[in-house]
């Protein structure tokens, strides 16, 4: 699994992004009066310390010499935090009232997406609470959605979506397309497709209906793309709104989509694109941006699909960060909206820590069984989410108020006043 580690001129980049980022003498008040024009919140599902410390493991190439120089992305913002993930009802969230709560600034229920905590998964609707997204939206910013995951997943699906279960994800479909979203990346084409019909990519429709959503969005003024030659060729100047879905189902791990002999774009390469459209209104936009398999390969207990997801979605966060550096009205904030895995650096030997060698193993995902003669553990078919707290980082504009301990509901705030909502 090691992969080898980063050209010396990358990580003096790495170094020089840092100090230019946090340098700057009264920087830091001057960004702190006044307001951001863009904010780009980028989410690592599942993303929790373990995982960060893995990815630098494996930029450094296992090796510990290395290891003390290398610095992720997301290291050199300007502040840094903690961020507590609960939800209404459970102690261990799940991705929709996670990200509701950073989309509304409201707690909800597990299952739950874009209403309130009155919501019973399948049985009864809550009250909508207006997102972040549609606050954008109405002020006239650009929006936009990016995920590796189905875009009509739980953690994009709370910045549009309003809907009692995160899994009606027919209904959230439509509702992406009726959001004003001017940019939608990711997965998914399963549900924008009749159940009866078949995807552009070979796959069977998915959704309740036989509606055509793809014939929907192009009516709606949508440049629809699904592979990488198609979104790497886009003419991004004539573009005004852009739905690119590049798999039936989720995108491929990092891993998997870099062997492709036509690759679909990576999540720097989304990213990238995303900020460029969106970027055209003068009047500002708001960006989501998800890494949303890292969680998938917690639950599988897959390190390297993990580790390699980590570090894809952090090279989109240095495009953001390359892009805030230029435009200095952008706030860029990092987080994740739960821990995965229960994701243990433990010793190689665990008679002795003198090896230096680490041998990492997914702890979630075990129950205890009692018997009369003793205890014992079963893991479980796949490991599980924890309830442990997550890292939240901040670089521009209202920067400064990502500190301490933060509740996941305050990352709403702290769009909302940046961008003068």
């Amino acid at each position: 699994m090691k992969m080898g580690v980063y050209t010396s001129a990358l990580l003096s980049l790495m170094i020089m992004l840092s100090c230019v980022t946090i340098g700057s003498a009264g920087g830091s008040e001057l960004k702190d009066s006044q307001r951001a024009k863009n904010v780009i919140l980028m989410i690592g599902d599942g993303m929790g310390i373990s995982q960060e410390t893995m990815a630098r493991i494996e930029k450094a190439g296992w090796n510990l010499s290395r290891y003390a120089d290398t610095w992720l992305y997301m290291d050199s913002m300007e502040h840094t935090g903690i961020l507590r993930t609960f939800s209404a009802n459970s102690f261990v969230t799940d991705s929709a009232p996670a990200s509701t709560a950073m989309a509304t600034g409201h707690k909800t229920n597990n299952g739950v997406i874009g209403q309130d905590a009155i919501a019973i998964p399948g049985i009864r609707d809550g009250r909508n609470l207006t997102t972040i997204l549609e606050l954008a939206e109405k002020a006239g910013l650009s929006t936009g959605v990016v995920t590796t995951t189905r875009i009509t997943h739980a953690t994009p699906a709370a910045f549009y979506a309003h809907v009692d279960n995160r899994d009606n994800e027919s209904e959230i479909a439509e509702q992406l397309l009726t959001s004003g979203v001017e940019v939608a990346l990711g997965g998914g084409m399963s549900y924008f497709i009749g159940k009866n019909d078949t995807s552009p990519l070979g796959g069977k429709g998915k959704r309740t209906d036989d509606r055509n959503l793809i014939e929907m969005a192009t009516s709606l003024g949508y440049t629809f793309v699904y592979n990488g030659t198609a979104f790497r060729g886009l003419d991004a100047n004539s573009t005004e709104r852009l739905l690119g879905i590049f798999e039936n189902s989720h995108m491929e791990y990092e891993l998997v989509r870099a062997r492709s002999s036509d690759p679909d774009p990576s999540l720097a390469e989304m990213t990238e694109k995303a900020i460029y459209l969106l970027s055209k209104n003068p009047k500002g936009f708001f960006l989501m941006v998800e890494g949303g398999r890292i969680d998938h390969a917690c639950h599988e207990r897959s390190l390297e699909n993990a580790t390699m997801d980590t570090l894809a979605f952090d090279e989109a966060v240095g495009k953001a960060l390359d892009f805030a550096m230029k435009n200095t009205d952008t706030l860029v904030i990092v987080t994740a909206d739960h821990e995965c895995g229960g994701l243990i650096i433990q010793p190689e030997n665990l008679e002795s820590y003198e090896s230096g060698g680490i041998m990492p193993v997914f702890g979630s995902g075990t129950v205890e069984i009692k018997s009369p003669k003793c205890n014992f553990l079963v893991e479980m078919d796949e490991a599980t989410h924890t309830g442990a707290d997550v890292t939240i980082r901040a670089t521009g504009p209202r920067a400064s108020l990502v500190r301490g301990v933060m509740d996941n509901t305050q990352v709403f705030s702290l769009v909302k006043e940046a961008l003068g909502l």
